[in-house]
């Protein structure tokens, strides 16, 4: 089968839980079928495999390098000429092949539209109802999308899978040290954006009693997505037992020396990779609740409202003195993980979705 994968996000030029999702599924559909990549790079064009399509977008031009990426697509189709094109945005035409469109927030960057924000609805809206299969990520994420007027009969629930294979349990990273005074690591890994938190992250520790902060450190792990917000996180978190790590090639390793794992986004998530990666980890999760982060983690770890530093630093205080806790929400976690969301299982259902399309 000739397939077409056509995305507006490609780690490691843009590291995001959509754009894992979309080089996974590439991958495997490369070991299986005839493939080729159109892909828009944000950031620097020779981070994406050589033997893509690439379109530059570039800072302040998205709606320009929105237009580049469908006239690319096209242009690939045209030549390629495939049975089905699975597409991660709307910039996607899907009047090519029948069409496995990856949807994620339907809301996610309509402040770049301006003016043009009913236009962009229209547009979605209108894809979505022309492709064979549209995918949401969650049932939070079915509800989202139909608040825009899409039909909820038109969307399917996928979830996306989680590294699995990566966090080995008796690793000596997963192991507690030998020095009892070592602190215990609280890791946040998102990108650094004011949707995801980070200063509630902060806010929460600088919070804690001396006893409790004197015993954690917080690693704050991700992409840098808004500048100004770093600086406003790095003057927040002078004096406190913070860590900033930035572009970091690979998250495994940080979830896998962490105690415990903090999602305390403000967004309203259509998945929440970061708290999926922790149960796949076999850590414990302290998560915002909104979105669909309590359906993905089926309420597995402890929930907090979003936005409050003072219940999140209560949560974090709660496991750092409950050693039996944190072992029990981690083991329960894995298996959810292992059951529902390693990436074998993903593949199974974006494969059955991606037949039934190129059948039609």
């Amino acid at each position: 089968m000739k397939v077409l994968v056509a995305t507006r996000v490609f780690p490691p030029d843009v590291r995001s839980g959509s754009a894992t999702l979309v080089h996974r599924l590439w991958e495997h559909l490369e070991s299986k079928h005839d493939v080729r990549l159109v892909a828009a790079s944000q950031r620097d064009p020779s981070l994406l495999p050589p033997t893509a399509r690439v379109v530059r977008v570039k800072e302040g031009k998205a709606l320009r390098g929105r237009m580049g990426l469908e006239v690319a697509v096209r242009t690939e189709a045209l030549s390629f000429r495939p049975d089905v094109v699975v597409a991660l945005g709307i910039e996607v035409p899907v009047d090519l092949a029948p069409t496995v469109g990856l949807l994620t927030d339907p809301l996610s960057g309509e402040d770049k539209w301006g003016r043009l924000r009913s236009v962009r609805s229209r547009l979605y809206r209108s894809r979505i109802e022309k492709m064979a299969a549209a995918v949401a990520p969650s049932a939070a994420a079915v509800r989202r999308i139909a608040d825009l007027g899409v039909r909820e009969s038109k969307l399917r629930v996928a979830w996306p899978g989680a590294d699995t294979s990566a966090f080995v349990a008796d690793s000596p990273l997963s192991r507690p040290g030998d020095d009892a005074a070592r602190p215990l690591r609280l890791l946040y890994a998102a990108r650094i954006t004011p949707e995801k938190g980070q200063h509630v992250a902060i806010e929460a520790v600088k919070g804690l009693h001396e006893n409790i902060r004197s015993q954690v450190h917080l690693d704050l792990v991700g992409s840098v997505s808004d500048a100004a917000y770093l600086k406003k996180l790095e003057r927040r978190a002078k004096g406190a037992p913070v860590s900033f790590h930035l572009d970091v090639p690979e998250l495994s390793s940080w979830f896998q020396r962490a105690d415990i794992v903090l999602f305390p986004t403000v967004a309203e998530e259509v998945f929440g990779y970061s708290a999926v990666d922790g149960l796949a980890a076999g850590k414990p999760v302290i998560f915002s609740k909104v979105g669909a982060v309590m359906e993905v983690t089926n309420g597995i770890g402890v929930g907090v409202p979003p936005g409050d530093p003072k219940r999140l630093g209560e949560a974090i205080r709660r496991l750092v003195r409950d050693p039996a806790e944190r072992a029990e929400l981690g083991r329960r976690g894995r298996e959810l993980a292992v059951e529902r969301y390693s990436w074998e299982r993903a593949f199974e259902r974006y494969d059955a979705l991606i037949e039934e399309a190129a059948g039609r």
